[in-house]
Protein backbone atom coordinates (compact mmCIF):
# COMPACT_ATOMS: atom_id res chain seq x y z
CA UNK A 1 0.00 0.00 0.00
CA UNK A 2 2.56 2.60 -1.07
CA UNK A 3 4.57 2.75 2.15
CA UNK A 4 1.73 1.97 4.53
CA UNK A 5 1.44 -1.04 6.75
CA UNK A 6 -0.15 -4.08 5.03
CA UNK A 7 -3.84 -4.55 5.69
CA UNK A 8 -5.03 -7.22 8.07
CA UNK A 9 -8.43 -8.60 7.10
CA UNK A 10 -10.48 -10.65 9.55
CA UNK A 11 -13.70 -12.58 9.02
CA UNK A 12 -16.65 -10.73 10.52
CA UNK A 13 -19.57 -12.36 12.29
CA UNK A 14 -22.77 -10.41 12.43
CA UNK A 15 -26.40 -10.25 11.46
CA UNK A 16 -28.06 -9.38 8.17
CA UNK A 17 -31.38 -7.61 8.65
CA UNK A 18 -33.77 -6.95 5.79
CA UNK A 19 -36.71 -4.84 6.89
CA UNK A 20 -38.82 -1.78 6.20
CA UNK A 21 -36.45 1.23 6.08
CA UNK A 22 -38.41 3.14 8.73
CA UNK A 23 -38.27 0.10 11.03
CA UNK A 24 -34.49 -0.08 10.61
CA UNK A 25 -34.25 3.65 11.38
CA UNK A 26 -36.11 3.06 14.65
CA UNK A 27 -34.47 -0.25 15.61
CA UNK A 28 -32.95 -0.41 19.11
CA UNK A 29 -29.40 -1.47 18.18
CA UNK A 30 -27.34 -2.71 21.11
CA UNK A 31 -24.58 -0.51 22.48
CA UNK A 32 -21.20 -1.33 20.95
CA UNK A 33 -22.65 -2.81 17.76
CA UNK A 34 -21.53 -1.40 14.42
CA UNK A 35 -24.44 -0.76 12.06
CA UNK A 36 -23.56 -0.83 8.35
CA UNK A 37 -26.50 0.39 6.27
CA UNK A 38 -25.93 -1.38 2.96
CA UNK A 39 -29.14 -0.04 1.44
CA UNK A 40 -32.32 1.57 2.84
CA UNK A 41 -33.82 -1.84 3.70
CA UNK A 42 -30.61 -3.80 4.43
CA UNK A 43 -28.31 -3.67 7.48
CA UNK A 44 -25.19 -5.63 8.35
CA UNK A 45 -24.89 -5.52 12.16
CA UNK A 46 -21.41 -6.33 13.49
CA UNK A 47 -20.58 -7.26 17.07
CA UNK A 48 -23.99 -7.77 18.60
CA UNK A 49 -26.30 -10.44 19.91
CA UNK A 50 -29.34 -11.36 17.83
CA UNK A 51 -31.15 -8.10 17.09
CA UNK A 52 -34.84 -7.36 17.02
CA UNK A 53 -36.73 -5.01 14.75
CA UNK A 54 -39.95 -4.37 16.69
CA UNK A 55 -41.47 -2.05 14.08
CA UNK A 56 -41.38 -4.71 11.34
CA UNK A 57 -42.89 -8.07 12.29
CA UNK A 58 -41.81 -9.47 8.90
CA UNK A 59 -38.16 -8.46 9.19
CA UNK A 60 -35.67 -11.08 8.05
CA UNK A 61 -32.90 -11.51 10.62
CA UNK A 62 -30.21 -14.06 9.83
CA UNK A 63 -26.59 -14.68 10.86
CA UNK A 64 -24.08 -13.25 8.38
CA UNK A 65 -20.56 -14.61 7.94
CA UNK A 66 -19.91 -13.51 4.36
CA UNK A 67 -17.78 -10.39 4.97
CA UNK A 68 -14.17 -9.79 5.92
CA UNK A 69 -13.06 -6.42 7.20
CA UNK A 70 -9.93 -4.37 7.76
CA UNK A 71 -9.73 -1.30 9.96
CA UNK A 72 -8.03 1.57 8.12
CA UNK A 73 -6.38 4.64 9.59
CA UNK A 74 -7.15 8.00 8.01
CA UNK A 75 -3.79 7.78 6.18
CA UNK A 76 -4.55 4.30 4.82
CA UNK A 77 -8.04 5.41 3.74
CA UNK A 78 -6.61 8.40 1.86
CA UNK A 79 -3.90 6.21 0.25
CA UNK A 80 -6.45 3.65 -0.97
CA UNK A 81 -8.68 6.43 -2.32
CA UNK A 82 -5.76 8.01 -4.18
CA UNK A 83 -4.28 4.85 -5.69
CA UNK A 84 -7.06 2.25 -5.89
CA UNK A 85 -10.45 3.98 -6.28
CA UNK A 86 -11.67 5.60 -9.50
CA UNK A 87 -14.79 7.15 -7.93
CA UNK A 88 -15.27 9.98 -5.45
CA UNK A 89 -15.67 9.25 -1.76
CA UNK A 90 -18.50 11.06 0.01
CA UNK A 91 -17.38 14.31 1.66
CA UNK A 92 -19.89 14.04 4.51
CA UNK A 93 -18.99 11.48 7.15
CA UNK A 94 -19.94 9.09 8.57
CA UNK A 95 -21.02 7.39 5.36
CA UNK A 96 -20.99 4.04 3.57
CA UNK A 97 -19.54 3.99 0.06
CA UNK A 98 -19.33 1.03 -2.27
CA UNK A 99 -17.74 0.27 -5.59
CA UNK A 100 -14.63 -1.25 -7.13
CA UNK A 101 -11.54 -0.92 -4.93
CA UNK A 102 -8.43 -2.11 -6.77
CA UNK A 103 -10.88 -3.73 -9.18
CA UNK A 104 -12.68 -5.73 -6.47
CA UNK A 105 -16.25 -4.97 -5.29
CA UNK A 106 -16.02 -3.64 -1.73
CA UNK A 107 -17.51 -1.22 0.76
CA UNK A 108 -15.95 1.51 2.88
CA UNK A 109 -17.59 2.46 6.15
CA UNK A 110 -16.17 5.97 6.47
CA UNK A 111 -15.86 7.41 9.98
CA UNK A 112 -15.94 11.10 10.91
CA UNK A 113 -12.22 11.08 11.83
CA UNK A 114 -11.16 9.92 8.35
CA UNK A 115 -10.59 6.30 9.33
CA UNK A 116 -12.69 3.54 7.79
CA UNK A 117 -13.71 -0.09 7.86
CA UNK A 118 -13.01 -1.79 4.53
CA UNK A 119 -15.53 -4.57 3.87
CA UNK A 120 -15.20 -7.21 1.18
CA UNK A 121 -16.93 -10.51 0.49
CA UNK A 122 -14.93 -13.34 2.08
CA UNK A 123 -14.64 -14.97 -1.34
CA UNK A 124 -12.77 -11.90 -2.65
CA UNK A 125 -10.72 -11.17 0.46
CA UNK A 126 -7.41 -12.63 -0.73
CA UNK A 127 -7.74 -11.02 -4.16
CA UNK A 128 -8.20 -7.59 -2.58
CA UNK A 129 -5.34 -8.18 -0.13
CA UNK A 130 -3.02 -9.08 -3.03
CA UNK A 131 -4.03 -6.07 -5.10
CA UNK A 132 -3.56 -3.65 -2.22
CA UNK A 133 -0.18 -5.08 -1.17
Amino acid sequence: MHGCEPLSFAGLAGWRIIADPAALDAAPWLSGAQVVRISPDDVFLIGAAAPTVPADPHAIVTPEFGFAGAELSATQTADIALHHIEWHLPHHRPAVAQGQIAGVPAKLVLHADGSALLLVACAARHELEDRLA
